[in-house]
């Protein structure tokens, strides 16, 4: 009894102990499970802190992705304005060049056009078309681009070559010079004649520097070697202070603005071989002379300028460089009335001289100008004689195509001077007294003088070549024509010293900087020319009444211009 009591009391105590156990393990069991709970739930939590936190960060990414999608798009777009910028850039180049091609730099005014006239860098050069494409006019169409100091003639400026003159230049050098072939009918002024020969006619060197970038002060110059350097000459050599566009002062050895060949007369702006009569007999082109001056350019409204220059000169003188009084006769007019030796050396007389020029352009392209020269041409202590010479000129460019003209009259009065001319004297060829009646009549002062040309010419550029790529940029070939007509004494009419002529000419250019000439050459006397010999290689003043052989007669001239 007390084993069977002892027994329960024992599985009583091991039931008790198990229970104790098992709910021990269920403790721990639940204790676990809300310990897993609550871990699941703090991954959950921070899952779900992570997950949102993901989402804004994705939305700001896309936020970020879309500004710099727009950014990306605007680089986009002003890449491609920078493209087109640079199309039209390089498209203005070849403009340029072009320009430069159909005056030199031009322009530039362009090889063998006579230009109707104008940088830090190339973009500068080129802000503004080019004139062998629009057109430039001569005198009012000088550059305005502030880094440029001196422009080249083929823009409207003073400096001879291909290259302007910038202000950051401390000095620049260039030039241009002529080859020609003359069958023996033709002359310059009173030199050559009378034989076929190959000249060297002239060779210009042409220097330039800036004196002051501030003040824009720049010198320029230009030394002249004639005729196989038979002459040596100071063409130019001044001083130039451009206060302003509408003002600036020069001094020195200056080119007058004479109408409009004498300024821009330079080879390769000529589009013939010679230079017109006009320019020879009447204006002793490059007519330069020692002196001061002023001149600038307004602009007025819708694009129209206003030019204008005054000069005080020593003047034209009334004996060449040998003494003879071969200025302003019948014979020769003004073709030596200005050698560089003499009125850059000493004035002849105490008077002066003044020159000046109005020109204006009503559009790019096109200007109308009137000039003027009035002096006193005889030596201190000679009975007084004096000259006017009154020039219009006018010059158009559209393109290829360009059209020039002038005329010019010379009044010339004093001591024994008759206003009209009494009829030259008959020669007879076998009569030397004749002759020499002749000859002394015509190196007589003449009275007056009158003449005019007009020369047109358009450019096929290198585009009509069959292997274009052979030729350099701007190359072309020209077609030109000249009329013109001078009478050394305006008060015959029937007199063999007055002449017409016309040129039919056709120039080749392989590059702008290079010109071949062919010319053809009718001449037309207004009077028998007298059957005589003439000189060769000039006139024989006062002994011999023609300006030298074969004179009169038609013939070719050809000629390779250059400039550089």
């Amino acid at each position: 009894m007390a084993t069977r009591n002892y027994d329960a009391a024992g599985v009583f105590a091991a039931e008790k102990n198990y229970l104790s156990k098992r709910s021990w393990t269920a403790g721990l069991r639940l204790r676990a499970g809300l310990a897993l709970t609550l871990t699941l739930l703090l991954c959950f939590t921070d899952f779900s802190s992570a997950l949102a936190d993901q989402q804004k960060s994705s939305g700001e990414s896309a936020r970020e992705q879309n500004s710099v999608s727009k950014e990306v798009d605007q680089l986009r777009k002003e890449v491609g304005e920078l493209r087109e910028d640079l199309k039209r850039l390089h498209a203005l180049l070849e403009s340029r060049a072009a320009g430069s091609e159909s005056a030199s730099v031009p322009p530039q005014p362009s090889a063998a056009v006579q230009p109707a006239i104008p940088s830090a860098n190339v973009a500068a050069q080129t802000a503004k078309p080019a004139p062998g494409k629009i057109g430039v006019p001569q005198y009012t169409g000088r550059s305005d681009d502030p880094g440029v100091a001196m422009a080249t003639k083929a823009y409207g400026g003073d400096l001879s070559g291909a290259g302007n003159l910038l202000r950051t230049d401390r000095v620049t050098v260039g030039g241009y010079g002529d080859f020609q072939f003359r069958t023996p009918t033709f002359s310059e002024r009173a030199d050559g004649g009378g034989t076929s020969t190959f000249q060297s006619t002239r060779l210009v060197l042409g220097i330039g520097a800036v004196l002051s970038q501030k003040q824009n002060i720049v010198f320029n110059s230009e030394i002249e070697y004639e005729l196989g350097s038979h002459e040596i000459d100071i063409e130019q050599a001044f001083i130039d202070w451009r206060v302003r566009p509408e003002f600036s002062f020069r001094g020195g050895i200056i080119v007058p603005a004479l109408g409009r060949f004498n300024t821009y007369h330079d080879s390769n702006l000529n589009i013939t071989t010679l230079r017109p009569l006009l320019n020879q007999f009447i204006v002793p082109t490059a007519y330069r002379d020692a002196g001061i001056g002023v001149r600038g350019v307004f602009r007025l409204p819708r694009e129209m300028k206003l030019f204008y220059e005054a000069d005080v000169l020593n003047g034209m003188q009334a004996r060449n460089a040998d003494g003879e009084a071969t200025p302003f006769s019948r014979l020769l007019g003004q073709a030596s009335a200005a050698e560089p030796g003499l009125i850059a050396f000493q004035a002849t007389h105490n008077s002066k001289a003044v020159a000046g020029r109005v020109g204006f352009s009503p559009f790019l392209g096109l200007e109308f100008g009137v000039s003027s020269y009035a002096g006193k041409f005889t030596n201190a202590g000679d009975p007084q004689k004096s000259a006017t010479i009154v020039m219009f000129d006018a010059a158009y460019q559209h393109g290829p195509f360009v059209l020039n003209g002038e005329y010019g009259r010379s009044n010339i009065v004093g001591a024994g001077i008759l206003r009209q001319s009494p009829a030259p004297p008959v020669v007879n060829p076998n009569d030397p007294l004749t002759i020499a009646a002749l000859s002394d009549y015509v190196a007589q002062t003449t009275p007056g003088q009158d003449g005019f040309y007009v020369e047109s010419g358009y450019k096929f550029f290198r585009g009509i070549f069959r292997n274009r790529e052979l030729f350099d940029e701007g190359a072309y070939v020209m077609p030109v024509v000249r009329f013109e007509t001078v009478r050394r004494d305006r008060t015959l009419s029937n007199f063999y010293l007055n002449q017409g002529r016309t040129t039919l000419g056709f120039n080749i250019a392989p590059a702008p900087s290079v010109i071949f000439k062919l010319n053809y050459i009718l001449n037309h006397t207004f009077g028998p020319v007298p059957n005589i010999a003439g000189g060769i290689g000039g006139a024989d003043f006062g002994n011999n009444p023609l300006p030298h052989l074969d004179y009169g007669k038609n013939g070719f001239t050809g000629s390779v211009a250059y400039v550089f």
